[in-house]
C-alpha cells in the first residue's frame, strides 16, 4: 500500500544551505568571540571560515536570497562614502612615507569589505530565531572564557593579561547588538541581565577606555528609550560634528586646560601630551590638513619614531592625520548617515543598534586604532549581528526590517 500526502517534496539543497547558514552563525557568533580570547590568530581563521560558510549556503540555494538588499545597500549613500573614503586611502599611498605597508593594508581592508558585504548580502529575507540567539550566547560564552582564564592563573597557569583587556573590547563591542537581537525577539529580561553582566565584567576588567565606551553607548541606549528616531537623529548630527570638528575642539582644550592646570601639558600625565602634540600638529601642518600625510603614517612612524611617543594611537586620530580633512568629512558624513538609517529601523530594536555605534565610535576617540584588526574584525562581527537582529523582528513592516542593509 502507498500512501500520498499533500506534503511539500524535500529540497535537500535548501536543507543543506540553512545547515551551513545555522554553522555559519554559530561559527561568528560563537567560535570567533571565545576563539580571539583563547589565541590571538583564532579570528582571522574563523571569521572568514564564517564568511565562506555563508556563500556556500548562498550558492546551495540562491532562490532563498534577497537580491534586493544587495541593490538597496549598493544605492545607499553610505555604501559610496565607505567606498569614497577606501579610495582616498589608497590614493594617499601617492604620498605616504609607507607605500608598502600602505598598500597591504588597503587591500586587507577592501578584503574586509568584500567578505562583510557577502556576509550582509548573501543572506536570507528574515533570520531565524534560534540565529540571534547565537549572538547572545557567544558573549555569554565569552564572559565564562575570560573567568576561567582569570580562574586558572590563580591555580598557576599563566596569565595572558593582553587577552582580558580584549575580552573587555569584544564585549564591549558585541553586548548591544547581542541584545538588539533578544529584544527582537522579546526576551527584555535576557537582554537586561546581559547589559548587567557585561557592566559587572567591565568594571571587573579595569580597562578606562573600554569602560567609558560602554557607557557612552549605554548613555545613548538610555536617551533612546524615550524617542528613538529623534535619539538616532540627534545622534547623527553630534557624532558627525564631532569628527569633522575635532580639530577645532584641540584648539579650543589646548589653552583652556593649561589655564586651568596651570602648567604645560607635556609635563602631565596621559593624555594630556597628546593633547599638547595634537595642537602642534594643527597649528605646524597647513596644507597637510587638507590631504593628510598619507595612510599608515602614524602605525609605522611610530614604530620607525619618526612621531614621537606621545602622538594618539586612536583611530579618530589616525583619520585626521593619515586622511586629512577630506577623509575626516566623508567619514563624518558616513556615520550621520548611519545613525539616520538607524532611526527608521522598529522602535524595539532602534536604540540598542545606536548604543552600538556610539560604542564603536567612543572605541575609535578612547582605546583603538584602525591597526587593531582584531577590533576591526569584532565591528565586522557587531555589523552582522545587527543585521540578523533587523532580520529577525517578524512584527514590523518588511521595509523596516530590511533598512539595515544601506547601513
Amino acid at each position: 500500500m502507498s500512501w500520498t500526502g499533500n506534503s511539500r517534496p524535500r529540497d535537500d539543497a535548501a536543507d543543506a544551505a540553512r545547515f551551513l547558514t545555522r554553522l555559519a552563525y554559530m561559527v561568528l557568533a560563537i567560535g570567533a568571540p571565545v576563539g580571539v580570547l583563547l589565541h590571538p590568530l583564532a579570528i582571522y581563521l574563523l571569521f572568514p571560515v564564517g564568511v565562506a560558510l555563508l556563500a556556500f549556503a548562498a550558492a546551495l540555494d540562491p532562490a532563498a536570497i534577497d537580491s534586493r538588499r544587495l541593490k538597496r545597500g549598493f544605492a545607499s549613500p553610505i555604501t559610496w562614502l565607505a567606498l569614497g573614503t577606501l579610495a582616498w586611502a589608497a590614493l594617499s599611498i601617492l604620498w605616504t612615507p609607507f607605500p608598502v605597508e600602505a598598500w597591504q593594508q588597503s587591500l586587507r581592508l577592501i578584503g574586509l569589505a568584500v567578505a562583510l558585504a557577502c556576509a550582509l548580502g548573501l543572506t536570507r529575507r528574515h533570520a531565524r530565531a534560534t540565529d540571534i540567539y547565537l549572538f547572545a550566547a557567544g558573549v555569554l560564552l565569552a564572559m565564562a572564557t575570560v573567568v576561567a582564564t582569570w580562574t586558572a592563573s590563580l591555580h598557576g597557569a599563566s596569565l595572558d593579561f593582553d587577552r582580558i583587556e580584549v575580552g573587555g573590547l569584544l564585549i564591549a563591542t558585541l553586548v548591544y547588538p547581542a541584545m538588539a537581537g533578544l529584544t527582537a525577539r522579546a526576551r527584555s529580561g535576557l537582554a537586561r541581565t546581559l547589559l548587567v553582566l557585561a557592566l559587572v565584567f567591565l568594571y571587573a576588567i579595569g580597562s578606562p577606555g573600554v569602560m567609558i565606551a560602554f557607557l557612552a553607548g549605554f548613555t545613548v541606549l538610555s536617551f533612546a528609550f524615550t524617542g528613538p528616531e529623534r535619539a538616532a537623529r540627534e545622534m547623527g548630527w553630534i557624532a558627525a560634528a564631532g569628527i569633522a570638528f575635532a580639530p577645532v575642539a584641540v584648539m579650543i582644550a589646548q589653552p583652556v586646560l593649561r589655564l586651568l592646570l596651570n602648567a604645560k601639558l607635556p609635563d602631565l600625565p596621559a593624555p594630556y601630551p597628546s593633547i599638547a602634540y595634537v595642537f602642534t600638529v594643527i597649528t605646524r601642518d597647513g596644507l597637510r590638513l587638507i590631504t593628510g600625510h598619507g595612510f599608515e603614517t602614524v602605525t609605522h612612524g611610530l614604530q620607525v619614531h619618526a612621531l614621537p611617543p606621545q602622538a594618539p594611537k586612536v583611530a579618530l586620530f589616525q583619520v585626521w592625520y593619515e586622511l586629512g580633512i577630506v577623509g575626516a568629512w566623508a567619514l563624518a558624513a558616513a556615520v550621520f548617515f548611519a545613525f539616520r538609517a538607524l532611526a527608521k529601523l522598529p522602535p524595539r530594536i532602534s536604540p540598542y543598534l545606536s548604543a552600538s555605534l556610539a560604542t564603536a565610535l567612543a572605541l575609535g576617540v578612547t582605546r583603538a586604532n584602525l591597526n587593531d584588526w582584531e577590533w576591526l574584525l569584532m565591528l565586522a562581527l557587531a555589523l552582522i549581528a545587527c543585521d540578523v537582529a533587523a532580520r529577525s523582528d517578524y512584527q514590523t513592516r518588511r521595509p523596516s526590517a530590511e533598512t539595515l542593509a544601506n547601513f
